[in-house]
């Protein structure tokens, strides 16, 4: 009998990973590149739920089929990853090119609960209200393009957010939650004026596939 309970906890354990293991939601929220060296770190865990792609020897992402097609830019796991009450159900990955409004990227998590579950599950983050309960917002930061490349300011904007264009010659980085028509984003937003050398270090994946194609 114990025999057969531990097998079934085995086999409960092993059929959702732990994002408290993966660290994948603390990484994710601070919206740095150390977010693919995590992907990276946990690749094995990762692959029992969806693909991996390395690069770099030391990074690796989560592909989606094609970046730029709101019909393609997500990808929803083969079995959910659990983090406290959350379940994380996709990635998604998402390139816009508004031109003279300037460069949109954005990467993170589908969640299948609700934003306000969500919300209060990443109790850790100063999220602010941004559209009637349908769109937050956390650590939003500003750098204009004299900035060193690693540079970033808290931006205390009152008008912040994807919904807004960033001031001329401004590049602004931000977590967002959002409930969308057909899903619940945790994801990273960077957006504005969007430079090769910003792209390789704040989106060494894109920048990867970039010189691929080179």
């Amino acid at each position: 009998m114990f025999k057969n309970v531990f097998i079934l906890l085995f086999m409960f354990f092993t059929s959702t990973a732990s994002a408290d293991k993966l660290a994948l939601i603390d990484a994710l929220t601070s919206c740095n590149p150390d977010f693919f060296k995590h992907v990276y770190e946990h690749k094995d865990e990762l692959k029992d739920h969806t693909n991996v792609k390395i690069f770099n020897q030391n990074q690796a992402y989560i592909p989606v089929e094609n970046r730029s097609d709101t019909t393609k830019n997500f990808v929803y796991f083969q079995s959910p990853i659990i983090y406290k009450n959350l379940k994380l159900i996709g990635y998604y990955d998402s390139a816009m090119d508004l031109k003279k409004m300037g460069k949109y990227y954005f990467w993170g998590f589908i969640i299948e609960n609700d934003i306000h579950q969500i919300r209060d599950s990443l109790d850790f983050l100063e999220w602010k209200n941004m559209e009637d309960n349908l769109l937050y917002i956390a650590n939003p930061k500003i750098r204009s393009i004299n900035d060193d490349i690693q540079v970033w300011h808290k931006n205390t904007g009152s008008v912040v957010g994807v919904k807004t264009i960033p001031a001329p010659n401004t590049t602004e980085k931000l977590l967002l939650l959002e409930k969308g028509d057909n899903m619940h984003l945790l994801i990273c937003s960077i957006q504005g004026v969007i430079t090769n050398n910003l792209i390789k270090q704040e989106r060494p994946d894109i920048y990867a596939d970039m010189m691929l194609i080179k």
